[in-house]
């Protein structure tokens, strides 16, 4: 059997990229394409180097996991929801492969390849298969947290380093700075640690007001706040630039001690920011 390795890896490009955005709008997750085409030219590599005689070991089953988790880390990013979203991408794929095989089993002769039965599937009829695949998931299915549109991705930046996060579109949160009236988004800590020191952490920042002499550096400040079931409180903040969409400014971060989302979906709330 002659394989092109071109075709194999366009075909498995543009087939996990369908799946991993599928994955995204379906796990409700922000959706960054540069990093979802990552994501399905990692796999398809893979794809295209299984047919490498020498490399017969990269077909065992604890590989292709490994690979389908770089493939995720790299579309996705490293946090908790993207273990939720390992579980829609593993879904999506599996309905795929019974589409394909209820389309093009029926009247169709198996080849025998070494140990294995192939059904001959050709280029277009897969891409298209994986195309209404997708679409049927996501217009027949429920999103599994919030929708799609109110996730999105932000730039956090601080002194020559930054991190990228999820943030939820709450126009709930009104959180705004007292002296200037300007919007303040709130961040689990843990998610912004590369920019902090490690003076700041989960028990101090429960007690804020102790941690301002110990970070004069970071030009803190004290943000009151109010929630369902909480009379008062003070979240510490901290000036840093904020990227959401094409605008970037400056603003506040209020660093929240405990997560703002029970299945790691999004790591800020943008509140005011939300409009940006």
């Amino acid at each position: 059997m002659i394989v092109y390795g071109d075709l194999v890896f366009v075909l498995n490009l543009l087939v996990n990229y369908t799946l991993l955005r599928g994955t995204a709008r379906l796990g409700a997750a922000a959706i960054r394409s540069v990093r979802l085409w990552l994501g399905a030219a990692l796999g398809a590599v893979y794809g295209v180097l299984v047919y490498v005689p020498t490399l017969d070991w990269l077909k065992l089953f604890p590989i292709k996991i490994l690979i389908a988790g770089a493939m995720l880390l790299c579309a996705f990013g490293w946090r908790r929801s993207t273990i939720r979203l390992g579980g829609v991408f593993a879904a999506l794929s599996l309905v795929l492969c019974g589409a394909v095989y209820a389309g093009h089993a029926v009247g169709k002769q198996p080849v025998q390849v070494g140990e294995h039965l192939l059904y001959p599937v050709s280029f277009t009829s897969l891409l298209l298969t994986a195309f209404a695949v997708s679409l049927a998931c996501r217009l027949l299915l429920p999103k599994l947290d919030h929708s799609s549109n109110s996730v999105l991705p932000l730039t956090i930046e601080r002194q020559g380093k930054k991190v990228q996060l999820t943030a939820l579109r709450d126009s709930g949160n009104t959180l705004t700075d007292p002296l200037s009236g300007a919007p303040v988004l709130t961040v689990y800590w843990k998610a912004l640690s590369p920019l902090l020191p490690k003076e700041i952490h989960e028990e101090g920042l429960r007690c804020p007001a102790a941690l301002l002499p110990q970070i004069p550096q970071l030009s803190p400040r004290l943000i009151p706040y109010r929630a369902v079931g909480t009379s008062s409180g003070l979240l510490l903040a901290i000036p840093c630039r904020i990227t959401i969409g094409k605008e970037r400014r400056m603003g506040l971060v209020a660093l929240s001690p405990t997560p703002l989302s029970d299945g790691g979906a999004y790591d800020a709330l943008t509140g005011g920011f939300s409009h940006a």
